[in-house]
């Protein structure tokens, strides 16, 4: 026997639990003992995408209830050979798709998880794509869960997404039992009343984690006189009271409209709303224990620069603050001795971002508008990361926004050039001095589908982007097309080199500071001595997207 079959059969579960399912399984093929230590693995992770090769649309009936039995009986032989020894599931993950028949198989899953809990069950995670609803399915092929799973004292984390439905009366006069519970995911579930969220949260004395996003209430009620039984007679869940949890350390509530927690323990908090007319209603006041804050998708409520200022008084020990899909006041400032991160993404109205924060350490922006961004006080240990858009027409817009960055703050820059609609070339004026030293940055990226359709522009191009910076290296995005990045080898390599503008700065410009250039990609290893042509060449022709970077040496 190798020395690896011999190890303990905890060990090898645990190696087991480190890889994907499928290539578990087959190490049953190597000897007797490995499929002894399959047949008593713990872990059963099951998704119909290793069974379906294709979507529903890409097959025929018959084909899709043939490759679901196939999934049936391979679930129910593991599920009852760990059940029928006596041996603990620890964990049982399930993730369905494209169920045109969705009463064909929840029989099984209710048997399955009925046999999980009776073998101490700690993790369930179900994801079923039936009863959908974003789109107008019924509610009648939504997927009930059965009482076994409240009734569980072993959980430790539970995750329901995808047509799953709570019905309060199924459980309304049992005692739930979830004294171990520690996680509660729910993403797109189906509530008979809104207080049934409340209800589960008050038996989970031990939760730590919990997340809701896009839940939906509906009458059923009313839906059992619809002849088509859809949701039209429900709502979205409106209001979350999250009262009494003392160990709640992380919430991430999205679509709903009234959030108040009292949870003094609480760390970190991300909010997103629906957009709706009337303003928000969050209410966290007595959670002062806050490192992390993430602000999502607050649209119709204007985020004020005071409300800023009085959020870091509030949370003293905020380290970390998100506003994302946000409106924002034009102004903002950030003063924090405490915060690390800071993240800026797709914010509207925003002009100027004032930054007062020694100890920050992460700044990423992203978005279509290029406000000025100020340090009063920054770390050296402060990475700057911008992804952002540039009109053709205005590319010393992205000098002009740039040019706040100290130098010794390490920057990177992504960008996408957006190209003009019905000329295909670019109508770049000419390349124009400035009087101010551009900065060097540690990254500058070129996204795909930012390159001119007509080769002459590509010279003027590179140009406007090396004028705006000094980039450590550069990157480019591409799926096929790399007819852009060869110009760029070639101007590298002295074949095509860039206008020259030493005379308007009092050091060397970027083409004749460059000393050394070398090139890796994303679809290969590094290898010094490979030839760029060839390299490109053994691009994958696959849709995916590929990376060519470019390391320089400059002696400035």
């Amino acid at each position: 026997m190798d020395l690896l079959s011999g190890l303990p059969k905890v060990i090898l579960h645990d190696i087991f639990a480190r890889l994907p399912d499928k290539d578990a399984a087959k190490t049953i093929a190597l000897s007797k003992a490995w499929r002894d230590t399959w047949s008593s693995f713990p872990y059963l992770s099951v998704s119909s995408n290793d069974f379906l090769a294709t979507h529903y649309s890409g097959c025929s009936r018959n084909s899709w209830f043939h490759k679901m039995d196939i999934l049936i009986d391979y679930v129910t032989k593991r599920l009852l050979r760990l059940h029928d020894q006596g041996l603990t599931i620890k964990e049982f993950k399930l993730n369905l798709r494209d169920l045109i028949e969705p009463t064909y198989v929840s029989h099984h899953v209710n048997q399955w998880i009925q046999m999980a809990s009776e073998s101490g069950i700690e993790v369930i995670e179900l994801y079923l794509s039936v009863g959908y609803i974003w789109r107008k399915y019924h509610v009648d092929n939504s997927y009930d869960l059965p009482l076994c799973v409240f009734e569980n004292k072993s959980l430790t984390k539970l995750i329901l997404a995808f047509g799953i439905r709570f019905n309060h009366e199924l459980f309304s006069n049992h005692s739930m039992k979830f004294s171990s519970l520690k996680m509660l995911c729910l993403v797109q579930v189906l509530f008979t009343e809104e207080r049934v969220i409340e209800n589960l949260l008050s038996h989970c004395p031990l939760i730590e984690d919990f997340t809701m996003a896009y839940c939906y209430v509906y009458n059923h009620l009313s839906t059992e006189d619809s002849v088509e039984g859809s949701m039209n007679n429900g709502h979205w869940v409106k209001s979350l009271f999250l009262h009494g949890l003392k160990n709640l350390k992380k919430v991430d509530v999205r679509g709903v409209h009234q959030l108040h927690i009292d949870s003094p323990n609480l760390e970190n908090l991300c909010y997103e709303s629906l957009v709706l007319d009337a303003p928000i209603q969050l209410n966290f006041s007595s959670c002062t224990n806050f490192t992390c804050f993430h602000l999502l998708s607050l649209k119709d409520t204007t985020i004020a620069d005071k409300w800023i200022l009085e959020l870091f008084s509030k949370l003293p020990f905020l380290e970390s603050l998100e506003l994302c899909h946000c409106f924002l006041s034009k102004r903002i400032n950030i003063i924090s001795d405490q915060l690390k991160v800071l993240k800026l993404c797709h914010c509207s109205n925003l002009n100027e971002v004032n930054i007062d924060a020694p100890n920050l350490k992460s700044l990423d922006y992203h978005g279509y508008d290029k406000p000025v961004i100020s340090f009063m006080r920054s770390s050296n240990q402060l990475q700057v990361s911008v992804s952002t858009h540039v009109d053709y027409r205005y590319f010393y817009s992205l000098r002009d926004f740039i040019r706040n960055i100290p130098e010794k703050i390490s920057a990177s820059l992504s960008v996408f050039v957006i190209r003009p609609i019905r000329d295909n070339s670019y109508l770049i004026p000419a390349l124009q001095f400035f009087s101010n030293i551009p900065p060097s940055i540690k990254h500058l990226e070129l996204k795909e589908h930012s390159y001119p359709n007509n080769k002459a522009a590509y010279g003027s191009l590179m140009n406007w982007l090396l004028s705006s910076c000094f980039p450590e290296t550069f990157s480019f995005r591409y799926f096929d097309s790399y007819a852009f990045i060869e110009f760029f080898h070639e101007m590298l390599m002295g074949n095509k080199r860039g206008e020259c503008y030493c005379s308007s700065y009092n050091r060397k410009c970027w083409w004749h500071a460059l000393k050394i250039a070398k090139f890796s990609c994303s679809f290969m290893a590094a290898d010094e001595d490979a030839d760029f042509k060839a390299m490109l060449d053994a691009s994958p022709n696959s849709h995916e997207e590929k990376t060519i970077t470019f390391s320089f040496s400059l002696e400035l």
